[in-house]
This record gives C-alpha cells, structure tokens and sequence, in this order.
C-alpha cells in the first residue's frame, strides 16, 4: 500500500515535470528557441558536478593565465621604471624592492622640483605683470615728455624769429650810426687838416715877421 502510494506519487512528480516541459517548450518555440529535457534529481546532481569540476579547472587555468600575464606586465613595468629611476652604474644588481624604494624617494625629489618650479613662476608672472604697469607708465610718461617737448620747440621757433627781426633792425640802426660815426670822422679830419693848416701858416707868418724885425735891427745898429 505504501509502495503503491510512493509509485503514484513518483507518477504524479514525472507528470509534472512532463507538462512543464512542454510549456516551456512551447514559450521557447514563441520566442525561437528550444530547452534541454528536464532531468531527474541523480542527473542533475551529476551535472552540477561535472560541471563544478569543469568550471574549477577552468576557472583555475584562468587564473593561472592571468597571473602569467601580470608578472609579465609588472616585469614590463620594472624594466621602464629602471630606464626612469636614476640607479647608478649597478643597475643590474637592484631588487624590485630597492628598485622601488629608489622610485618612491625619486618622485619625492621630483615633486619637490615641481613645487619649486611653480612658485618661481608665480614670481616671474607676478614680476611680468610688475614689468607691464611700468612699461604702461613709461609709454604714458613718453608721451607727455613729447608733448613737452613739441611745445617747447615751437615756443623756440616762434622767438628764434623774434630775436631775428629784432637783429635786422639792431642791424639797420648800426648801420646808420656808423654812416654818421664816418660822416663825422671824415668832417674832424677836415677840420683837423684845417687847423693844421691854420696852425701852418700862423708859425710862418711869425716866422717872417720875427725875421724882419731882425733885420731892421741889424740897419739900425749899422747906421
């Protein structure tokens, strides 16, 4: 009766699974695909191992090439870094560890030349701007000394003119003086030859006078 019992039950179970099969059948038909069968509980067990088993394999040579393939990029990585990191003539004889060492105290030395090289030119940018504002003063101080300074020659041109039509009529004037400075040296010569003529003729006139009155007394004392 129980074996009965658990025979219809079984019965009823591979119905089940049966009806089920086919309803997925038919979905999958809809959509364009077919399903496996459906297995029985032993056979799913086994599947589920062979593929555990599988998926262990597999998934450890997975990870066997991948780890192939990082020492391989990390031995890449190495041999750039010993190109980059300056180690001495025994480059050869460096482990990974001092090598990377030498690589950390490296880029410190680095990033403290990169520190260095941005506040110089913080200092150069804000002395260029310094530079510039004066420049600007300057070209403004230029212009206003041009302007002076056309001006001024101007200034200069218009009395370097007056001082000209002042010296032509200083000009004019001495001459005239000197006309008449000549006209009166030309007349004191006249005069002066004059009274030396005067003069002259005095001197002889006495002259003869004083030698007549000699001779009158020369006939006076004769007689």
């Amino acid at each position: 009766m129980a074996v009965a019992a658990a025979a219809v039950r079984m019965n009823i179970q591979l119905l089940l699974e049966a009806a089920d099969y086919l309803e997925r059948r038919e979905r999958e038909a809809e959509h364009g695909y077919a399903s496996m069968l459906p297995y029985n509980n032993k056979d799913r067990d086994a599947l589920k191992r062979r593929s555990k088993s599988k998926n262990s394999s597999s998934s450890r040579s997975t990870h066997n090439e991948m780890e192939k393939n990082r020492r391989a990029h990390l031995r890449l990585c190495l041999e750039k870094l010993k190109g980059l990191v300056p180690l001495g003539p025994e480059s050869n004889r460096h482990t990974t560890l001092s090598l990377l060492t030498k690589a950390k105290l490296h880029i410190k030395k680095l990033e403290d030349c990169d520190r260095k090289a941005v506040h110089q030119i913080d200092q150069l940018q804000r002395e260029q701007r310094h530079l510039k504002r004066q420049l600007e003063k300057l070209g403004i101080e230029r212009i206003r000394m041009d302007s002076i300074g056309s001006t001024v020659c101007s200034e200069r041109s218009d009395s370097d003119r007056e001082e000209i039509d002042v010296d032509v009529e200083s000009t004019d004037y001495l001459t005239g003086d000197l006309d008449w400075s000549s006209s009166s040296v030309s007349d004191s010569d006249e005069r002066g030859s004059m009274q030396s003529l005067c003069s002259d003729e005095g001197y002889s006139s006495s002259s003869i006078k004083r030698i007549k009155l000699q001779d009158n007394r020369k006939t006076c004392l004769g007689l």
